[in-house]
């Protein structure tokens, strides 16, 4: 990546450092494989600065959000992996990573949940769960993504197409159908188990 062009990415660079940076995040959103550069860069830390990593998942979330149609099978499954890998990871960090950051990968789990769920990647959950193991950094991770997927089904606010509320309304009743019993089960152990340990999970 343009290591000049993320400097423009610090809250404190001067203006032309963010013009870079911003007209940076734009070549990458319509290059056709930036986003693996991104992918393979949270995928194994390549970067410290908080601020790169949310650039990373921002172009990712881009990809997700409106080329994913165009993407291989084996693209998409790079996406997936990617994203379990950085989940993985956070379970082993000795410090938890910024608000903003965690928040904007929920983001991205959420949009690929609504992508893929009814069609390729119908584990999901099971998949989410079994990383995080429902330690005290996982839960956290866990329900910030369930509350960014509650956002895209669910939020009255988000204004979807008719396409789109159709899709998410297969969506529900196939949750409900497969997997509700066990998310409910998983806050019932998140609420026995942190109620008075960690209550700021809870």
């Amino acid at each position: 990546m343009d290591e000049q062009a993320l400097l423009g990415l610090n809250p404190n660079a001067d203006s032309d450092f963010r013009q870079r940076a911003l007209a940076y995040f734009e070549q990458l959103k319509i290059s056709p494989d930036a986003w693996q550069v991104c992918a393979e860069a949270l995928a194994q830390r390549t970067y410290s600065d908080d601020h790169v990593k949310f650039f990373c998942f921002q172009v990712l979330e881009h990809q997700v959000k409106y080329k994913y149609s165009e993407l291989t099978t084996v693209q998409q499954q790079l996406i997936r992996e990617t994203l379990i890998s950085w989940l993985q990871a956070q379970m082993l960090n000795p410090q938890p990573e910024k608000t903003f950051i965690r928040n904007k990968a929920a983001q991205v789990f959420a949009l690929l949940f609504v992508t893929e769920y009814l069609t390729k990647w119908p584990k999901f959950f099971f998949d989410i769960l079994s990383v995080v193991d429902l330690n005290p950094r996982g839960v956290d991770l866990y329900l910030r993504i369930l509350m960014a997927i509650d956002s895209e089904l669910v939020d009255r606010d988000v204004v979807h197409t008719s396409e789109e509320a159709r899709r998410n309304t297969l969506i529900k009743d196939t949750m409900r159908e497969q997997c509700i019993p066990n998310l409910v089960e998983s806050w019932y152990q998140i609420l026995q188990n942190y109620q008075f340990t960690n209550s700021e999970v809870t």
